[in-house]
This record gives structure tokens, sequence and C-alpha cells, in this order.
């Protein structure tokens, strides 16, 4: 009896603090995607200017790899936003190339589907109305992004990431 008491108290010991260590890592990836977003939403306390979007948007990659579950091809994800995060430090945010490897990335997480920017984007008068419909557009994926981490459906919160750096560094048509 007592063998089993003791056994009881030392597994609940060993089994809360990776609970509670899981639940701050949750907390840390859902505060990061908020303030990352608030950033590229121009939310903040001050507007934000290239180099908080380039950094924003290399946190997201980050949130975005470390995310991704483990599967075939997590390592290659995790290398190819690896290349594309170093390109956008060492380039700028339009880098061609560093949008090549996270489109990459993307499509190897969506088994094969390309990336392409809502058909809604592209149609609009003025450029104010292009920035109030990517806006809404990137709340919505925010939202969505953050429930379905929320679910654990790591997968598709990875995926979305993705969809708001690539949505973030597409030069808008028109």
């Amino acid at each position: 009896m007592r063998t089993g008491v003791v056994r009881l108290i030392l597994l609940a010991g060993l089994t809360l603090p990776s609970v509670s260590a899981t639940s701050a890592a949750q907390d840390d990836v859902r505060s990061r995607l908020v303030n990352a977003t608030n950033t590229l939403m121009g939310r903040g306390a001050t507007p934000p200017n290239l180099d908080d979007f380039e950094r924003t948007i290399r946190d997201l990659m980050d949130l975005a790899a470390a995310i991704t579950p483990e599967n075939q091809y997590k390592a290659e994800i995790q290398s190819r936003l690896a290349v594309a995060r170093d390109r956008l430090r060492d380039y700028d945010l339009f880098d061609a190339k560093a949008r090549q490897y996270t489109s990459f990335a993307y499509r190897m997480m969506t088994n094969g589907r390309r990336y392409e920017i809502p058909a809604e984007l592209s149609q609009f008068v003025t450029p104010a109305e292009l920035q109030e419909k990517t806006l809404r557009h990137m709340d919505s994926l925010v939202t969505q992004g953050l429930r379905s981490f929320d679910a654990g459906n790591r997968q598709d919160a990875a995926r979305i990431l993705l969809e708001i750096v690539l949505l973030t560094m597409t030069p808008s048509p028109g």
C-alpha cells in the first residue's frame, strides 16, 4: 500500500512540471503570435518600421518551424525556413529567394499546394482599400491560427503562420 502511494506521488511529481512547462510553452507561442501580428497590423504604441516588420516575419518563421509537428519533412521545412530567415536578415522583406524558400516550406506542409494570394486581395481600387482588406484577412488568419494551436492542431497553426508570412512578403499585384 505504502509503495503504491509513494509511486503515485512520485508519478504526480514528475508529470505536473511537464504539464506546467507545456502550458507555459503554449502561452509563449500564443503571446509571440499575438505580439507579432499586432506589429504587422500596426497595433503597437508606435508605428512599426521596416526593421520591425522584418524582425516580426523572422519571428513568425521561427514559430512555424518550432511548432511544426514531427513528420518526414520537418527537418527540411526547418532548413528552408532557416535559409529564408537568413536571407531576410541579409537582404530585405521582399527578397525573392527568401519568399521562394518560405514557399517551398509551405508546400511541404500542405502536400504540394502552392500559396496563392486570396482572390479578394487582388481586387481593389485604392492602396488604402488593399491595406484594409489585407488587415482584415490577416486578422482572420490570426484568429484561425490561435484556434488551431489551442485545439492542438500544430500542423494547421504552422501552415497559417506561413500564410501570414507569405501574405506579408509577397508584393501585391497591381
